[in-house]
């Protein structure tokens, strides 16, 4: 595997710590805002792959799904936010979960900026 997909590594880390997280909520908003939680860092998941497979294929579309995983990760802090404003979780959760998606958006950075580079030398 390469190394960027270290950042899948660490996503998929976040998610699972998300998932059990929920399973924690109040029933009516684990099917509400812990559905919206889940379904966001599955979808950080998703372009990360979309990304990784961009860049193997050759054929663009890399920078894009970087894009939209910075954005969903921005909506994924949104929404742990909320989460905690709603009291489902202490500060010491959120500042740990908030930590672990500032490393991958900083891994999602570095990557943009490499590939950015390299294809600048093509």
């Amino acid at each position: 595997m390469s190394t960027n997909f270290i950042i899948y590594t660490k996503m998929l880390e976040v998610t699972l710590w998300l998932f059990e997280k929920v399973n924690t909520f109040p029933k009516k908003q684990r099917f509400v805002l812990g559905q919206q939680i889940e379904n966001s860092a599955l979808n950080c998941l998703r372009y990360i792959i979309q990304a990784k497979n961009a860049v193997e294929a050759r054929g663009g579309g890399a920078l894009k799904s970087l894009d939209e995983l910075n954005v969903e990760l921005e909506i994924l802090r949104s929404l742990l936010r909320v989460g905690y404003e709603l009291h489902f979780y202490k500060a010491e959760s959120l500042a740990y979960i908030i930590k672990q998606i500032d490393e991958v958006g900083k891994m999602r950075g570095g990557w943009a900026k490499h590939y950015s580079l390299s294809k600048k030398d093509n």
